[in-house]
């Protein structure tokens, strides 16, 4: 048997189908520092993140022990720094303000 669709039937059928597609991956929970410095940090560098971020900030850096730390290895030191984005996103909002984006390195 041989199903015959029209120009119509294939149209309500592909809008029936597109909202089960989903061709987006996911957003990872944990990114390296590198992998996601253009977009959380402006591009900045990453020694400027650390001074004028993680420094500045303790309190973001896991190894710290605070509640709802984000920043894993700040200063990478033997290890890649690892950010947790879904915390760090959050605090990135609330704490723009605070943050010299200005700041030159010294």
């Amino acid at each position: 048997m041989q199903l015959t669709l029209s120009d119509v039937d294939l149209q309500a059928l592909a809008e029936q189908i597109a909202p089960l597609i989903n061709t987006t991956q996911p957003e990872p929970d944990w990114v390296k520092l590198e992998d996601i410095r253009a977009d959380l940090f402006a591009g900045k560098a990453k020694s400027w993140i650390r001074l004028y971020v993680f420094d500045r900030f303790p309190e973001i850096q896991i190894e710290n022990g605070h509640q709802g730390a984000w920043a894993k290895g700040a200063h990478g030191k033997g290890s890649v720094t690892k950010i947790y984005l879904p915390y760090a996103r959050k605090w990135m909002h609330e704490h723009h303000s605070e943050i010299d984006w200005t700041a030159k390195m010294p």
